[in-house]
């Protein structure tokens, strides 16, 4: 690439934001979109956004509805996937 070339593709993207050079970026080189990682939640957290009791998530645990998160070297569970609850406020059970 000629050093006129070069500096005309510094000037488009100057006007750019990071995200919009990430995406030209991503496209050029044909990779694919970064996967975003799933939001844990506490479980009193989880109730409120499903409008019952922590006693509620813990029997919808208990009976597989959810699946618990841990972490390494943790003997209690951290929380449960965002995108699970999501799911049982949609009406799609067991999605994960």
């Amino acid at each position: 690439m000629s050093a006129a070339n070069l500096q005309l593709a510094r000037l488009a993207l100057s006007g750019l934001s990071a995200r919009d050079k990430a995406d030209l970026i991503r496209e050029i080189t044909g990779e694919p979109e970064p996967i975003e990682p799933d939001r844990l939640v506490r479980v009193r957290a989880a109730a409120d956004r499903m409008a019952c009791t922590p006693r509620t998530i813990f029997n919808l645990l208990k009976s597989g509805a959810l699946t618990r998160v841990k972490l390494p070297g943790r003997t209690r569970s951290l929380g449960v996937r965002s995108s699970q609850i999501d799911a049982l406020i949609a009406g799609k059970s067991g999605a994960q």
